[in-house]
């Protein structure tokens, strides 16, 4: 049985919502996660209360999801273990085995990737835990169990002089190419296959920085938030230098693209006309432009300070957004796109 909500500002949503005819729901948008609760959609462009397609509000109703790049929401009920993907455009369900051995409160947070369509022969569906060395991936159809794997890729050093340090974790990482890529470095970006279980290795990077800017990637030594992003079958990089520790206040933005062949990070001045869609937890998605959202432009919502980041990648602006007062307060916010990349 789900939980009432707790948050007033959400209670009073829901109150001054009830027996209003909601407009239907365009993909992509954006989902207002209230962990085991409930996972009210709105509008990107207008930040307005929209309706979800067939009985994708009931489906979601008290469960914990995590979003895909493919569109595919990862689903499972906090009561039965029960999980599935769901496609959002009609609320059809891919049934997985029960996700045991993953607390609600990490399973929100964990970042849920797509080698392929859950159709396809061989499809993996990876889970990436966000603060521990734990991945945990099934094969659709195929597996009747979700395998959980530890790894190590390495130690950070937190403190040379007092000899701490701490096991690297996977972040970011994007699905490309029927491979995992993760943790872009300077020198070295990772890889994961699944040949059938999980094999890592890295690929070298060329740390040169092009003197016209056009190839590698200089941070200025500041904070920032790194995303991968697969977009038309290419692996790009989004780099968000900060000014604050919490990463919400952005001075300079780029985009990359992974030039495999030179083993370089390649700056790109536009998107194709496509659109990036960011959220916390190191997720990344593209889509078309259009449906009210500004084509070579980067999106990144942030939940808690309730606003949006829009990079213009060919202007090279950033503008911050206040979102609307009836955006509730949420657990996460993130992007329900359509299951059809190309859309």
């Amino acid at each position: 049985m789900s939980l009432p909500y707790t948050s007033a500002s959400t209670g009073e949503i829901m109150s001054s919502l009830a027996g209003q005819q909601l407009p239907a729901m365009e993909l992509p948008c954006l989902a207002f996660h209230l962990c085991g609760r409930s996972t009210p959609l709105f509008s990107a462009p207008e930040q307005k209360r929209i309706t979800a397609a067939g009985d994708m509000e009931e489906i979601l109703k008290g469960k914990v999801v995590c979003p895909t790049a493919q569109g595919h929401l990862l689903v499972r009920d906090p009561a039965t273990a029960a999980t599935f993907l769901c496609d959002p455009r009609n609320g059809d369900k891919t049934h997985l085995p029960p996700l045991r051995g993953v607390e609600g409160s990490v399973l929100v947070d964990s970042h849920c990737l797509l080698s392929g369509e859950p159709a396809s022969p061989g499809c993996v569906v990876l889970l990436v835990e966000p603060d521990d060395t734990s991945i945990w991936y099934v094969r659709p159809g195929d597996d009747d169990r979700w395998v959980k794997h530890d790894y190590d890729i390495g130690t950070m050093v937190l403190d040379h002089d007092e000899g701490l340090q701490e096991k690297e974790v996977i972040c970011p990482m994007a699905a490309c190419r029927g491979k995992f890529y993760f943790n872009s470095l300077p020198t070295e970006l990772g890889v994961l296959e699944f040949c059938p279980g999980p094999v890592f290795s890295s690929i070298e990077i060329d740390d040169t920085i092009a003197a016209d800017g056009s190839y590698g990637c200089e941070d200025g030594g500041k904070p920032r938030d790194v995303h991968l992003v697969e977009s038309d079958g290419e692996l790009y990089m989004v780099n968000l230098l900060c000014t604050n520790t919490r990463r919400d206040r952005i001075y300079r933005a780029s985009v990359h693209r992974m030039d495999f062949a030179e083993g370089r990070w390649r700056k790109v001045k536009d998107l194709g006309g496509r659109v990036f869609l960011l959220s916390l937890f190191y997720f990344g998605a593209s889509c078309s432009g259009g449906h009210g959202l500004r084509k070579d432009c980067v999106y990144m919502v942030y939940p808690v300070k309730k606003a949006m980041l829009v990079f213009d990648v060919e202007e090279g602006t950033i503008e911050m957004r206040n979102l609307d007062d009836e955006v509730p307060a949420s657990d996460k916010a993130f992007w329900v796109l359509p299951t059809n990349c190309e859309e």
